[in-house]
């Protein structure tokens, strides 16, 4: 995708990840996503549309000051960013593949950069539909000087390229 070589080499690592999980192809056994464990989190999609945490690294903990864990991750965000985020991830869940966003990630007193990635989880569906997230500092924590992060700000959106709908055939039986 053009642009992407402006994500963080975290970012792009999972990005390759993500893109060979969803075209079946076998992950990448270097660079992939071990050194991005601690920043990984997991929402699910509830019908009554509340997104849940489902898990929440400590790198995470540390930034945001709490474990997060269950509580709903649209409350994050501003109401009309929150719209844009969901539109993110459903074109994610349209396109089998990973989309990112940049946002700013502020606390009463400061803000940092960061991208969120985000990819569908192939996973039973008595489980619900889950997608798996990486939030990507892009430096500057030393800024928060020990404050937590509160909400975030979308800055924009990168979503997956769109795959085409596959041609419907109609089939005719006079029997």
């Amino acid at each position: 995708m053009t642009g992407e070589e402006t994500f963080h080499p975290d970012t792009r690592a999972l990005l390759v990840y993500g893109r060979a999980l969803a075209g079946g192809r076998e992950a990448p056994k270097k660079g992939g996503a071990d050194q991005v464990l601690e920043r990984l989190f997991v929402i699910q999609r509830m019908k009554d549309g509340r997104w849940p945490l489902r898990s929440f690294g400590s790198e995470l903990i540390a930034l945001f000051g709490q474990d997060l864990r269950e509580r709903d991750f649209a409350t994050l965000f501003l109401e009309q960013d929150w719209k844009l985020i969901v539109a993110l991830i459903e074109s994610c869940a349209a396109a089998g593949g990973p989309g990112i966003a940049r946002v700013h990630a502020e606390t009463e007193a400061a803000e940092i950069g960061a991208e969120i990635l985000f990819t569908p989880l192939k996973i039973d569906e008595h489980i619900g539909e889950r997608y798996l997230g990486m939030f990507q500092p892009l430096g500057g924590e030393a800024f928060l000087d020990g404050r937590r992060v509160q909400r975030l700000k979308l800055g924009s959106l990168h979503p997956p390229f769109a795959k085409p709908k596959s041609p419907v055939r109609l089939i005719v039986n006079n029997a």
